[in-house]
């Protein structure tokens, strides 16, 4: 079976391990970003972890084919930085690509990170078998990727563009992106705190699964936005399916039943039979299963 690195770079934190080609993740590493507040610590936080892994695979007589980094942002044409994100100013304009190929001696290629979940999704997910695939990410912010008929959707910034700055509430949250009332704002980590009187997601999803009431209504809320979300966004890429991951996501039915519940009642009637809303199936490691598909598994 053959290998490959997986470096998954987001707002909050970076994940790092190895992944097969069947999408089993065999190592795992989580870094904060929360004391990176620049470009070579970056680099020097995800070296420190992914080396003794690759070392070990090499040791064992299993080299990687490569390494794969899903980031979050736009990224440039040649796929070498990431070039606009307003939750992640480090790496904006940073040749990431060159720094890492330079410090690991292996051949990395950069996707965006929408990309990456959705790919993973499609290859080895709940996006298996879909014909036009909308998956989405929710977590410091929204991110969202699409495959039509095996290809990725490619127009702004190497991906399907900003799709969670869409505008879904005119007097809602302030965005980091400096407009208000952003899909994204509406339902990210932080949204959800905020309705969860300031706890952290685990711990709403937790006292929501208890049957605590606030918690639920929190949760409930932050899919009845998400849900509206999409059917916003149905009509411009005419999604089969819809898959929702992210470190939200972990809720589970809690979540999805008011997407979809809120999908239905807003979106354009054609869609309500005809697109599923599914949840993903990795927990919150789609985007490093993505990562490792660009070398195991790339699309065509």
């Amino acid at each position: 079976m053959r290998l490959a690195g997986a470096i998954d770079i987001g707002g909050s934190a970076i994940k790092i391990g190895i992944v097969a080609s069947d999408g089993t993740v065999l190592t795992r590493e989580r870094v904060p970003m929360t004391m990176l507040g620049a470009p070579i610590p970056v680099v020097d936080a995800i070296v420190a972890a992914i080396r003794p892994m690759l070392d070990a695979t090499s040791a064992e007589k299993k080299p990687v084919a490569g390494i794969g980094v899903s980031v979050a942002g736009f990224l440039n044409p040649g796929r070498t930085a990431m070039i606009h994100n307003a939750n992640l100013p480090a790496l904006r304009e940073f040749a990431l690509r060159v720094a890492l190929e330079e410090r690991l001696s292996l051949d990395c290629r950069l996707e965006v990170d929408s990309n990456a979940a959705v790919l993973a999704e499609y290859r080895h997910g709940a996006g298996q078998g879909s014909a036009r695939l909308l998956g989405v990410t929710v977590g410091t912010g929204l991110g969202g990727g699409v495959i039509i008929k095996g290809e990725l959707l490619r127009y702004t910034g190497e991906c399907a563009g900003d799709i969670g700055h869409i505008i879904v509430d005119r007097k809602g949250r302030l965005c980091t992106c400096g407009a208000r009332g952003c899909l994204e704002a509406m339902v990210n980590v932080a949204a959800l705190s905020e309705r969860g009187n300031g706890r952290t997601v685990r711990e709403i999803i937790t006292a929501a699964r208890e049957g605590d009431e606030r918690s639920r209504k929190a949760v409930s809320e932050t899919g009845w936005w998400l849900g509206l979300g999409l059917a916003s966004l149905s009509p411009l890429f005419s999604p089969d399916r819809i898959v929702v991951g992210g470190g939200i996501a972990a809720a589970g039915e809690l979540l999805l039943d008011s997407v979809r519940g809120s999908y239905r009642e807003h979106v354009r009637p054609e869609f309500r039979e005809a697109t599923r809303v599914v949840g993903s199936t990795f927990g919150g490691w789609d985007g490093m299963v993505g990562a490792a598909s660009l070398f195991l598994d790339p699309l065509a």
